[in-house]
């Protein structure tokens, strides 16, 4: 079903905490860490000081667990293989989308088409820039032409420009079988005739952000068939897209401790994607398999609409607490303050944690769309 998003919000009170500097490090320097920790067993693994686009990044799997009974926003850190990679030559607007000009690498295979509209295809893709200004920066490919052009989702805002020569990779983007794995009777998520049947262990709630309601999937089985769909139809969404860089809900139904796996790449990069503003909400995965906080992960250095002080206008971020199935939000403020730009609560400068395999919940301020950044932690 479809349904609106519970935007209760508390307010929190937390120990001030300076801004601190966050630094980018090396992919050999992130995954001797992953070694070390064991936070995740690794199943291949590509050393590099180099952060070059036909470099292999580290990959991994984790497990992601929600509380007996809750509900959990949640993103995954990983993301699909590189499929192809290039240069932009030049990005232009053209009506509601914008046009990039590229050079396909000579080693890279071709570009592929960017005109799937079905939802049990496999088919959906995202473009990311790899280097310059703009760097970090996740687009949703919605055309092209050949290996020379590829047309991205949206009209790039002001604040924000791909330098001519930047670098890009273009990935699948995640899809419910590829991320929750294919609809079966093994599958953790278990399965029945509707959303709410006794067999199914969990669901996966996407918030639209053009929108503001979320809709829910599960696993039906009918007949012996078993595939993904949303709960208010009988159409399949085997391959419903989830983009890459945003978040996602798991709805635990059981009185027991829910898991399940996510994998794939760890590309040890910042993420940016272009939202809608004008009150419009977005859930920002944190990019890392590690705990982060607002400052380590650079919102308030980044974030669009900042106050001076004690913020009023301002881009707005929540952080979900299991306990109370609400956000605590905060607001950007400080850019005129000694110490630099903060999360606020209320007129407390704050520093509030972001879990591992956790979202946030922007909402910002300005108007029509804006640019998020959040960055990774390299350091549990």
């Amino acid at each position: 079903m479809c349904m609106k998003f519970n935007f209760d919000t508390t307010e929190s009170k937390s120990k001030t905490i300076k801004e601190e500097t966050s630094t980018m490090k090396s992919k050999f320097s992130i995954s001797r860490t992953l070694l070390a920790t064991g936070l995740i067993p690794v199943l291949a693994l590509t050393l590099s000081s180099d952060c070059r686009a036909d470099l292999a990044d580290p990959v991994g799997i984790s497990q992601v667990t929600v509380p007996a009974g809750t509900t959990s926003v949640l993103g995954t850190p990983y993301a699909r293989p590189v499929v192809a990679s290039g240069t932009v030559a030049s990005a232009a607007t053209s009506g509601s989308n914008t046009v990039l000009t590229v050079t396909k690498d000579a080693s890279s295979a071709a570009l592929p088409a960017f005109t799937n509209n079905d939802e049990n295809a496999d088919a959906w893709y995202v473009v990311e820039i790899q280097d310059g200004p703009a760097i970090g920066l996740i687009m949703e490919a919605v055309g092209g032409s050949g290996d020379t052009s590829i047309t991205v989702k949206g009209v790039l805002p002001s604040s924000i420009g791909i330098a001519n020569g930047s670098k890009f990779v273009v990935r699948k983007a995640w899809t419910l079988s590829s991320l929750f794995g294919a609809a079966s009777s093994t599958n953790p998520f278990g399965s029945g005739l509707t959303s709410t049947s006794s067999g199914v262990n969990a669901q996966v709630q996407i918030l639209n952000s053009a929108t503001g309601a979320l809709t829910t999937y599960y696993i039906n089985a009918t007949g012996g068939s078993y595939n993904w769909r949303a709960s208010t139809g009988t159409a399949n969404k085997n391959n419903a897209s989830l983009g890459f860089g945003k978040g996602f809900v798991v709805v635990n139904r059981k009185p027991t401790q829910f898991a399940f796996n996510v994998s794939g790449d760890f590309r040890a990069a910042r993420t940016r994607l272009v939202v809608p503003a004008n009150g419009a909400k977005t859930l920002l995965a944190n990019p890392s398999v590690f705990d982060t906080t607002f400052t380590a992960s650079t919102i308030p250095a980044t974030s669009p609409t900042r106050g001076t002080g004690v913020p009023s206008t301002a881009d707005q971020y929540g952080v979900w607490n299991n306990a109370t199935r609400a956000f605590t939000t905060y607001k950007i403020g400080g850019t005129a303050n000694a110490a630099g730009p903060s999360a606020y609560s209320g007129g407390t400068r704050v520093n509030p944690a972001i879990g591992k395999f956790t979202s946030v919940l922007v909402t910002p301020a300005g108007s029509p769309d804006a640019v998020v950044t959040i960055a990774p932690a390299f350091n549990p």
